[in-house]
């Protein structure tokens, strides 16, 4: 049984009626709507290789927190019990379907939201992980073998990189998102909502920032002024932590679906986890 018919037993299980289901997305997560009913299964392909069913209660747990705060995000299914369940050895959650249109994109109302996203998160009192996530980065290292996609000099240049972060001060810490780009928010009719918190974690608000400015789009320096007051410096300092924790998850997507632009994605990844070693210079 494969991750869509998992997601639709569980749902037909709870008596959900799902007459067609549409697979969104399958790449990190097995995204599926359960037509005709307004709910989202999502099936973690990628991060259940290493993480247990403590992660993906904590992610539902703190977004249903936050949307009963009011705060811009996709909320979990409401119709059925969102999860996360188990069955033939995948992990189903539930979420609300909304109106995603990639259209409305705003890239002042990104930075705004999230501005928004981490007031509320202030009150937030659940433990997290810090955002560095170092120990699941050696563990990720330590599964990866040299191919096309990383030679042996690459997978020890990041051990390099990720024993020189270990050595890092850690600034204050505070509840963030933990991957806020833009590819995380649905745009809908009533403004934009943050959705995957599989990777909620507690740093600096700066770290968000850098998962946006990490990326080198365009509309990035409309986001961070519509973000408001932060500290710049720091934002630089966060980029190595978001290309280092990066890398070998997408080298791991890439190997799993090794398409054209995953594999060319996965290979500037790489180079960019290593920049700490060899900055810019050879970027």
């Amino acid at each position: 049984m494969g991750a869509v018919e998992a997601a639709v037993g569980v749902a037909r299980q709870q008596g959900l009626r799902v007459d067609e289901p549409v697979v969104l997305r399958d790449l990190t997560n097995v995204l599926v709507r359960l037509d005709p009913a307004p709910v989202i299964a999502r099936v973690p392909m990628t991060l259940s290789r290493l993480r247990g069913r403590d992660w993906f209660e904590r992610e539902l747990d703190a977004v249903a927190w936050l949307a009963r705060a009011g705060a811009p995000v996709a909320p979990p299914a409401t119709e059925i019990d969102p999860g996360p369940h188990e069955r033939d050895g995948f992990l189903v959650s539930f979420w609300e379907a909304v109106d995603h249109d990639p259209g409305r994109f705003d890239a002042a109302e990104a930075g705004r939201t999230l501005r928004d996203l981490h007031s509320a998160l202030a009150s937030y009192a659940g433990e997290l992980p810090a955002f560095h996530r170092l120990d699941e980065v050696e563990r990720l290292l330590d599964l990866l073998r040299p191919s096309d996609l990383v030679s042996r000099e690459e997978i020890d240049g990041m051990r390099a990189v990720r024993a020189r972060l270990a050595d890092e001060p850690l600034p204050p810490l505070r509840p963030i998102h933990g991957d806020s780009h833009f590819g995380n928010i649905l745009w809908t009719p009533a403004g934009p909502l943050w959705t995957d918190f599989e990777n909620l974690c507690a740093g600096p608000v700066e770290y968000d920032l850098g998962c946006i400015s990490w990326r080198d789009r365009r509309e990035n320096p409309e986001a961070l002024h519509a973000y408001g007051a932060h500290d710049e410096h720091l934002r630089t300092l966060m980029e190595p932590y978001v290309a280092l924790f990066l890398a070998p998850w997408t080298i791991t997507i890439a190997e799993r679906h090794p398409t054209p632009s995953g594999i060319e994605e996965a290979r500037r990844r790489v180079r960019r986890a290593l920049e700490l070693l060899h900055p810019r210079a050879e970027a």
